[in-house]
């Protein structure tokens, strides 16, 4: 090889992948599993016996765990299906800026980057924040996307 060799280096993120692979029997009820590239948890889980000539299958009822979107999968007992990594943490709402919620976690550490959620729990927050009470503020994280889920009282 000569010393001229242009080589293409594809760059890689570091760290953890985003997901681990689990065996679909192994999925209960409140699992998380990704269905058409969504972190959802599944509602039900249901398996079938294995016919004369094929294995048992998983029907699977899951929903998408940031917009409750249904989705359905069907996967034979013993293939392995991707599960996210799912996070949360809780934090306490210290302003709303242009509709990003600034938050503050027990470590000290702050944020501003979380949108304030459309709907009733972004009205909730609103009227809470006007109100001038103390809330804390669950975020879930999951596959590079992060949402504010709950509200209640901070402590």
């Amino acid at each position: 090889m000569s010393d001229n060799d242009d080589f293409e280096v594809e760059s890689q993120e570091s760290g953890a992948k985003d997901y681990e692979f689990v065996q679909t029997s192994t999925l209960k009820k409140g699992s998380y599993i990704i269905i058409k590239e969504q972190p959802c948890k599944v509602d039900s889980i249901s398996t079938s016996k294995p016919g004369k000539h094929g294995s048992a299958k998983c029907a699977i009822v899951a929903k998408n765990i940031f917009n409750g979107s249904r989705h359905d999968e069907i996967s034979q007992a013993h293939a392995t299906v991707k599960c996210p990594k799912v996070t949360r943490a809780i934090y306490t709402l210290m302003n709303i800026d242009d509709d990003h919620l600034d938050l503050m976690h027990e470590n000290g550490s702050t944020r501003c980057d979380i949108r304030v959620p459309s709907g009733e729990l972004g009205d909730k927050i609103r009227e809470g924040f006007d109100d001038g009470a103390q809330l804390a503020i669950t975020i879930l994280s999951s596959m590079g996307t992060e949402e504010a889920i709950e509200i209640g009282r901070a402590s």
